[in-house]
């Protein structure tokens, strides 16, 4: 894994972040906050939000970005994220949607994940234009999937690398013939059918030219930050920070927000910790510790290549840190502001 990322997107302030364009002509593609997802049972993978597809028939949406994603003929891309089937999902047998791509110019698709059902069960699979490789799931409130596809992309020999919670999914998925990769796409792309109904979360995503492997959902104590994202929810004590980058314009702001948005004003706008790096490639702390944090620890990052280390003390006098589903929803449920 290699830093910094092709792509890197939390969607922790709610909207789209980094992807460049939105199509959702039936309003079934939205980022909510854990408070709203509490009501259905549901919680983000980390952070404050997710992306949320509430499917509807034949419905379709997605987010595109033309960027981050290109990747020639003859070059490999990894492609991480992690994705909840929620219990209510609801598909006509042989239905199959898809929830990520990988597109050429037209737009083909190269690489496609995503979810369908055969019979009783419900499989996420991938492959270059449909289900290649499948794994049978448990759709569920609770339950995150790790997913990465490790592409190399070829005219001919192009081939997937399928990982399940970094368990590869059946064999290697050889001998494609593909072209430049000019986008990415999340969403319910396309293969949604009258009668589909239910909910899919997607917790962000990282791509990178080598592999990402699977995270930690709930850091214990310190927190590695490289975009902006609620890194802590609920009350508790920084103790260390440490920020870098590459140049001498590496910005580390902390708020004192459980659920930032960017036109939010549940919360202050005056940071709880500022600081920077002034000479290139330092590690730059500089504040008085601890801190105390009531709401969580918003962390806002600009500048070339920054990251930051966010760590706490385990104890603070106003309550704990979320660190489980069940902590997701009991917060949200009591929560008393934006709903």
């Amino acid at each position: 894994m290699a830093y910094p990322f092709l792509v890197d997107e939390t969607f922790d302030a709610g909207d789209r972040g980094n992807f460049d364009s939105e199509t959702d002509a039936s309003s079934i593609l939205d980022f909510p906050h854990y408070a709203a997802l509490a009501r259905q049972g549901l919680a983000p993978w980390r952070g404050a939000h997710a992306l949320r597809l509430r499917l509807s028939g034949t419905a379709t949406a997605n987010i595109t970005e033309t960027g981050g994603f290109d990747t020639a003929v003859g070059s490999t891309i990894s492609v991480w994220f992690p994705v909840c089937i929620g219990a209510d999902l609801d598909l006509n047998d042989g239905d199959a949607v898809i929830l990520f791509a990988l597109q050429s110019a037209g737009a083909v698709n190269e690489v496609v994940f995503g979810v369908d059902r055969s019979g009783a069960n419900y499989r996420l699979f991938a492959g270059e234009t449909g289900a290649t490789n499948t794994l049978v799931i448990t759709r569920s409130n609770k339950r995150w999937y790790q997913v990465e596809l490790t592409c190399s992309i070829a005219a001919g020999t192009g081939t997937i690398d399928f990982y399940i919670d970094g368990a590869a999914v059946g064999a290697q998925i050889a001998s494609l013939t593909q072209a430049d990769i000019t986008q990415g796409q999340l969403g319910a792309i396309s293969g949604t059918a009258a009668g589909n109904a239910g909910t899919i979360l997607i917790g962000g995503v990282v791509a990178d030219d080598l592999r990402v492997y699977p995270r930690i959902q709930f850091p214990v104590d310190t927190a590695w930050v490289t975009r902006d994202q609620t890194c802590f929810i609920g009350p508790c004590r920084v103790d260390n920070v440490v920020v870098t980058g590459t140049a001498t314009d590496a910005v580390l702001t902390i708020l004192d927000a459980d659920i930032f948005e960017s036109t939010g004003i549940a919360f202050s706008r005056e940071p709880s910790i500022y600081i920077r790096n002034v000479v290139a490639n330092e590690q730059s702390p500089g504040y008085n510790s601890p801190i105390e944090f009531k709401r969580g620890v918003y962390v806002q990052l600009t500048g070339t290549n920054p990251q930051a280390w966010i760590s706490l003390v385990q104890k603070s006098d106003y309550g704990a840190v979320v660190r489980s589903h069940a902590n997701y929803v009991d917060r949200g449920l009591r929560h008393r502001g934006l709903i």
